[in-house]
Parts: C-alpha cells; structure tokens; sequence
C-alpha cells in the first residue's frame, strides 16, 4: 500500500502511546496527560444538552453562531487587551488542532521558513515537516539580541505557544514585543497560541495582539474548560485571513460542532478561580519536591514541569515505568534527549505518589 510521501514525515505521537501505556499498567501514577482532570463545569453541560434540546444540532454558519463570535469580540477586548477584536475577525473551529490545520494549509509553501520558539507544542514541527517547511527555532530564553540574525530571512510565519506547553514558560512582554518586531520586520505571520492564558499562576501572561494587530491570536475552550473532546477553539486575525481561513474551513472542517459552540458561550461565563488556585497549589508543591532533586525552572503557566534528567529520555522513561509512574519523552518537544514532561493536571493522591517517585528515581541517577 502506497501513501502520500508526505505521510513519510509524521509518525504516532509518543503521548498517544503513554496513554496506552498507562492503559496496560494497574493503578498507573500518570503524569502524562495534558488535559484538566477535573470535569467540566455542569452549567457547560447543561448548555450543550440544551441546545441539543432546542434542535440545535444542525450545520452552523462556516465562520461559527453570531452570538458565539460577538461573545468572544467581548472576551478579546476586556479579557486579552485587544481593542480591535470585532466578529468580523473573529473564526469558530473545531479545537486549535484544527486552527493549526487551516493556518498551515493556507500559509505555508514547501521550502518556507518558519520560526518556532523551543521547546514547543510537537503539532507545530511535525505539521510544518508535512507541509514541506524549513523548520526554524530559538529557545524559549531568547533575548531581543537572538532574533536579530533572523531578520534576513525569509521567514513565512512565527508560531508559540504563550503558556508553554511543554515547559509552562509564560513569555515576557519584551521577548513578544522582540518576536512582533521580527514579524514585522521579515513579513511573516505571527501566530501566538493562547490556549492556556487563564493558567497563569503569577499573572504575567500578556496578548501581544494587545500591540501588534497582525497578530493570529487562537484561543481554546479545551483546557481550560476541560472540553478537550467537545472541540471547539477560535482565530482572531485580520479579515483577509479569517476570510481564507473560513473559505478552506467549508471544505474541511465545514463548522465547528453546533451545540458546543453554544456551550462556549456559556463557558465564557464561567468563573474558573477555584480550579486554577488548585493548580497553582499543585504547581508549588511539585516545584517544593522536585527543586532539590533535578534541574528545572519554575512554571509560570499550563500545568506542566520541564525536568531536565541526568539521562536520555527514553532510559528514564523506562525506568520511571518501572515504578507505574508514566512521563512524556522530551524529544518531542526540543532537539535535546535529557528532558521529561510531567502534568500536574491530576488528583492530589496521584500527585504526592509521582513525586515520591520521581525522588526516589532521583536518588538512584
């Protein structure tokens, strides 16, 4: 059987294969998963079975419901900063996977340079890799001084994700300012991923779309909501695009699910503060246990820790199997073997038994 020779550049994605794992082991410390473990919120709930009541189960508009897009215009402007958000801008699809889908389809040419902060969300290169894209990266500690070789470049679009999944690093405003400047500088698209901006323990995210309008700014209801599998997300982005955006979106994704979008705007109403308290709580106490053990930075955002290990990714992983405790491999997520992903996104049990793992895997590198 003969496939597309672009299918050769993708391969089954290692966290796919650590909920499997975690499947095969009895009472796994799973550590792995990137979703909220808490339910989604009843009042959400009931608005979806609602508009499933009300017969609203048909085909919505390409673009998304009306009162969906001017909710989100509202969140944008009082939320994020963003002054010019109108519905007009303003793109309602089915998860930010499938903003990624459309944005990649549109924008990128094979043989286009694009930049990605590192470490980064592993859909981001395995797409650009499919699409026939020139993969370009700087890390997450970069300076305004190390984009500066980067302004000859051909650069066709600059993509991150703001909290970071994998590492919970929440850029500063002088390092989005840095990367606006070299979008703007270079042409290239600047495509910020917020999906995680409510996870911000110490208050320091910022929406550079704030400042620089060219900005495509995606916005998901999954995790914060815990609606992973209701799929539903927006693009915010200057007309032009939204309008290519929306005309590629009628031959594939056609709409976003029609009642979850409903669900989002009940959503938006939603007062979150309790679970991301929690979080945050989870956060401290990982960091507590860990900080003397490994090498890793604080998270300011999303709900996971970057540890850096002694030894290659893979060894580790097996050997924290071992003790039923399943972790993500990092070289998904950089070009480096010695770095592993934990969530903190669980119950507080499952927590305190994986750091009592972790430290003692500690003691025996």
């Amino acid at each position: 059987m003969e496939f597309a020779l672009r299918m050769n550049g993708i391969d089954s994605s290692p966290i796919r294969k650590a909920f499997e794992l975690a499947r095969s082991i009895e009472n796994p410390i799973n550590l792995s998963i990137g979703q909220p473990h808490f339910p989604c919120p009843p009042n959400i709930i009931e608005a979806m079975n609602q508009a499933a009541k009300d017969g609203k189960t048909a085909y919505t508009l390409t673009g998304g419901i009306p009162e969906l897009k001017e909710a989100m215009a509202k969140k944008y402007i009082s939320g994020n900063g963003i002054s010019y958000a109108h519905p007009d801008r303003i793109l309602s699809t089915s998860g930010i996977s499938s903003a990624l889908f459309l944005l990649f389809n549109a924008l990128v040419n094979p043989g286009d340079e694009c930049l990605v902060v590192s470490p980064y969300f592993l859909m981001y290169p395995a797409m650009l890799k499919f699409y026939g894209a020139k993969l370009l990266t700087v890390d997450e500690s970069f300076g305004p001084a190390d984009l500066e070789k980067f302004k000859t470049n051909k650069i066709k679009l600059i993509i991150f994700s703001n909290p970071s999944n994998p590492t919970g690093k929440v850029l500063s405003k002088e390092q989005l300012h840095a990367l606006a400047n070299l979008a703007e500088a270079t042409g290239a698209f600047l495509i910020s991923d917020e999906i995680y901006e409510l996870f911000d323990y110490d208050k320091k995210f910022y929406s550079i779309g704030k400042d620089y309008e060219k900005t495509i700014t995606l916005t998901g209801f999954s995790k914060t909501y815990n609606m992973t599998g209701l799929r539903l997300a927006t693009i915010l982005a200057e007309k032009e695009v939204i309008q290519a955006l929306t005309t590629l979106q009628q031959y594939t994704v056609v709409c976003a699910p029609s009642i979850t979008q409903w669900a989002g705007i009940e959503a938006l109403k939603t007062d979150m503060s309790s679970y991301i308290q929690d979080y945050k709580e989870k956060r401290d106490f990982v960091y507590d246990s860990l900080k003397d053990h490994y090498s890793l930075e604080k998270s300011g955002g999303a709900f996971y820790f970057f540890l850096k290990i002694p030894i290659q990714d893979e060894e580790f992983i097996k050997k924290a199997v071992e003790k039923k405790l399943i972790l993500v491999p990092g070289y998904i997520f950089c070009e480096s073997k010695n770095f592993v992903r934990l969530s903190f996104a669980t119950e507080w049990d499952n927590l305190k038994r994986g750091m009592t793992a972790l430290q003692e895997l500690a003691s025996r590198l």
